[in-house]
């Protein structure tokens, strides 16, 4: 294997390359929390390792796959390990990084459906502006339906994810950096005129170049 396919992919159909060994890891380390009895890692890391696995079959770019799988693995990590709870700060960096990566998937995932334009597509300054609005409001959108999880479980279930409204405006401040920074950079994503398919230079055996 030359240094060019171990980087960037294209090693076998089921493994490409370190971003599906990153997928494989959610779903080893979700068994391992399975079979320690550990029902509330498991139900974290299983949660992360669908979404890991269904971003594959959505067949992402590149970049915002392994931002995606990244950030998913560090919610799932959080979430086994304590560190919402033991680490003040570290339920406000995921409500921003979450939604930086989560809304320009869903706007990209959206746009290989054909339900919104293809950030490669023929595009003026009016529709950047509608690229950016649409995924922002897909990002503030995840984050408001999280903050109506908290509630609702801490309503029926009798759990404790919410700290009261001080805290529940926080995060959705945070869901809003982070999705307008992700706004921003599908935006970007757009004047360089990227597509929404996964691609890799050069001569690709495994994977459809075309956006």
């Amino acid at each position: 294997m030359d240094g060019r396919t171990l980087l960037l992919g294209d090693w076998t159909p089921l493994v490409r390359d370190g971003i599906d060994v990153l997928r494989l890891g959610l779903v080893l380390a979700t068994g391992a929390a399975l079979v320690l009895g550990d029902s509330g890692a498991a139900l974290a890391l299983g949660f992360a390792a669908a979404l890991a696995l269904l971003a594959r079959v959505v067949n992402l770019p590149r970049m915002y796959d392994l931002g995606f799988v990244l950030v998913l693995t560090l919610h799932a990590t959080g979430e086994s390990l304590g560190w919402y709870d033991s680490l003040e700060w570290f339920d406000r960096v995921v409500h921003v990084v979450l939604p930086c990566l989560v809304a320009p998937v869903l706007y990209i995932g959206l746009a290989r459906l054909e339900v919104l334009p293809d950030p490669r597509d023929d595009t003026h300054p009016r529709h950047y502006v509608g690229i950016a609005v649409v995924a922002f409001c897909l990002g503030m959108a995840v984050g408001g339906l999280w903050e109506i999880v908290e509630f609702s479980s801490d309503g029926v279930l009798d759990t404790a994810l919410s700290e009261g409204n001080a805290d529940t405006v926080g995060d959705l401040v945070a869901d809003a950096v982070g999705s307008l920074v992700g706004a921003v950079l599908l935006v970007a994503w757009a004047v360089w005129g990227w597509g929404s398919v996964r691609r890799v230079s050069g001569d690709n055996t495994y994977e459809d170049v075309d956006a």
